[in-house]
């Protein structure tokens, strides 16, 4: 009896707190992309989305930026990175056929203008998002600042 006294005295308890656990939420930025006549990208903000839930498997620094892809940056008020966001160029389609011999084929179409989804995990203190456009020499162009 001593025994699981001791035991149950021992064990840890969790402790009742009054604040709420915050869920997990994903935030969804849509934009258009079109290529201006100097052949440089120029963005526009069309709108934003939260909504509740997690991504599953979420890793996004394993890609490497080329020419043409985004780089995302979500920022605090003190315009501090919180997290960046990559995507491919929206502008290079890679569109799957099936040629005349019937085999599987790949093809780049380069658009003038679409639209795209930047979906990224949502972080309470984001206030900005901006977005550069990587060059040919690999450094970042920034294109828009985006106000959350």
């Amino acid at each position: 009896m001593i025994f699981l006294f001791l035991i149950s005295s021992c064990a840890t308890t969790k402790e009742q707190t009054n604040e709420k656990e915050v869920p997990a939420r994903i935030v969804f930025l849509t934009y258009h992309i079109k290529k201006n006549t100097k052949k440089e990208s120029d963005i526009t903000f069309l709108n934003h989305k939260l909504v509740d839930g997690k991504i599953k498997g979420y890793s996004n620094n394993e890609k490497n930026l080329s020419e043409g892809d985004l780089e995302c940056a979500f920022l605090d008020k003190d315009r501090k990175v919180l997290q960046v966001v990559k995507v491919e160029n929206p502008l290079r389609k890679v569109v799957e056929y099936v040629n005349d011999s019937n085999h599987l084929e790949k093809r780049i179409i380069e658009l003038d203008s679409t639209q795209f989804v930047i979906r990224a995990p949502y972080m309470e203190n984001t206030k900005y998002l901006e977005i550069s456009e990587i060059s040919s020499d690999k450094t970042p162009r920034k294109l828009l600042t985006t106000k959350l």
